[in-house]
């Protein structure tokens, strides 16, 4: 189990950092179109669209990801009967934070 739990977190960190990387190329996009002297203003938008693309994938995977993290930690509950631990907290479409009912 410290096994499965090692490489559990293993991935939700390489998740970030697959997140992070695709941000950093989208923001020098960004900021290469704005510094240099382009002949347009949408040079590179079909880039910043694809890359976008990739971020909302990117989002979608990391959270199935951190589903997944939720369900192993409820299985080694029912398993040991021992309890879970608190580094990951509930992730629901319809509550925020921590877990409490989002407000609109």
């Amino acid at each position: 189990m410290a096994r499965i739990r090692s490489q559990i977190r293993d991935a939700e960190a390489k998740a970030d950092e697959s997140l992070l990387a695709k941000l950093t190329v989208m923001s020098a996009i960004l900021r290469a179109r704005q510094a240099e002297d382009l002949p347009a203003p949408h040079v590179g938008q079909e880039a910043i669209i694809r890359l976008g693309r990739a971020i909302q994938s990117d989002i979608s995977g990391a959270n199935d990801v951190f589903r997944s993290h939720n369900a192993l930690v409820d299985d080694k509950t029912l398993i040991t009967g021992m309890p879970g631990h608190d580094d990951t907290q509930r992730f629901s479409p319809t509550t925020g934070e921590g877990g409490r009912q989002a407000t609109a």
